[in-house]
């Protein structure tokens, strides 16, 4: 029985309120690099010197750094009214890494479509928002994700599919399935000279800059609709790889019906999802669901619920869900594993059985 108090859920509302409220000042100075600035000072500076070194004006400075120091992001002098970021804080918020002040930036680019969700909401309003409206949202996630993998991680992932380091190795056909700007493909690609990568995705304007910063002898690139995929395609790829991709998709069934094909037999499939339970009571163990949920539903569930019949399963699908789907598709050997670089994340690998 809930013991809580009115006091008690008031208290709560008031911090998620007020640490929603920081999270858009520390998605303002990520953005205008506020904080790698300051995380190269060795001792603390007044907000004229910060505001010098950043080319901004003070006072916006001072009234920032007024957020951040209640905020207990940056530390201050109370007599001098100086100020710095303890290194031990760097990690999460200078932009050299995937970290949680990038993450705000994500969350202050999705909310820009907060009016559009709040049509979609009514209804006789829209069923959701095309792919198209989310432009700088998708320019978020390509800076946001292209880093987070480097040859080690990238082994670590591969490694989790029993013998697949060697198949690559010796060289095999490999298709990334909604690959974005392919930075996936190309870290592959250097990493497996022997094998043959193709980078397939919707957007004309990620394939074009994959083609142009990550394109080579074993690496390519081409612009199609995941749903359906070429016709002499079947039966080709002995390794599918697909990163965040399948839950914002209109008919993700479709999808994986055309993995699938295009999979040789006993080829293997690696989807990289959110590591979300498909039941919402499920996931109050697991605290990144909670912003996971509201990215959710500000771009993946309206994104999939756009086109006609769209499914709309949104990145908090979790891995029952997942699980039953990858069957019905006819897949098997379904395995689940926390991807190796961030808990956040689940490496599902399944193989397509031999002999069909």
């Amino acid at each position: 029985m809930c013991s809580e108090t009115e006091g008690d859920f008031m208290e709560h509302m008031t911090n998620v309120v007020t640490n929603g409220l920081t999270t858009v000042a520390i998605s303002l100075g990520s953005q205008l690099g506020l904080f790698d600035i300051m995380a190269t000072m060795d001792k603390p500076m007044t907000s004229q010197e910060i505001a010098d070194a950043a080319g901004l004006k003070e006072r916006y400075i001072r009234e920032w750094l007024g957020a951040m120091v209640t905020g207990r992001i940056v530390d201050t002098d109370p007599n001098s009214e100086r100020f710095i970021i303890p290194k031990h804080r760097h990690r999460a918020l200078v932009s050299a890494s995937k970290n949680q002040a990038g993450m705000a930036r994500g969350l202050t680019a999705v909310s820009r479509h907060h009016d559009d969700i709040v049509s979609c909401f009514q209804k006789e309003g829209p069923n959701g928002i095309p792919h198209s409206k989310y432009g700088q949202f998708f320019q978020w996630c390509t800076s946001f994700y292209e880093n987070e993998y480097d040859d080690g991680k990238m082994k670590a992932l591969i490694d989790q599919v029993d013998g697949l380091g060697n198949m690559l190795e010796t060289g095999i056909d490999v298709c990334d399935v909604g690959c974005n700007t392919g930075y996936h493909l190309g870290l592959l690609g250097k990493m497996f000279p022997k094998s043959r990568f193709v980078g397939v995705d919707i957007s004309e304007n990620a394939v074009s800059e994959a083609k142009e910063n990550r394109r080579s002898e074993n690496v390519t690139f081409e612009a199609k609709d995941i749903h359906d995929l070429s016709s002499g395609w079947s039966n080709k790829f002995t390794y599918v790889y697909s990163n965040r991709v399948i839950h914002d998709l209109a008919y993700p069934e479709k999808a994986l019906s055309e993995i699938y094909r295009i999979l040789k037999p006993g080829g293997y499939f690696s989807l990289i999802e959110m590591n979300a339970y498909s039941k919402p009571y499920d996931n109050l163990a697991l605290p990144s669901t909670r912003g996971l949920y509201v990215f959710s539903l500000y771009h993946c569930m309206p994104c999939g619920l756009s086109p006609p019949g769209g499914k709309g399963l949104g990145c908090c699908w979790g891995r029952e869900r997942a699980m039953a789907m990858l069957n019905d598709a006819g897949f098997s050997k379904v395995q689940i594993s926390e991807t190796p670089h961030d808990p956040s994340e689940i490496h599902i690998s399944v193989q397509k059985p031999h002999g069909l």
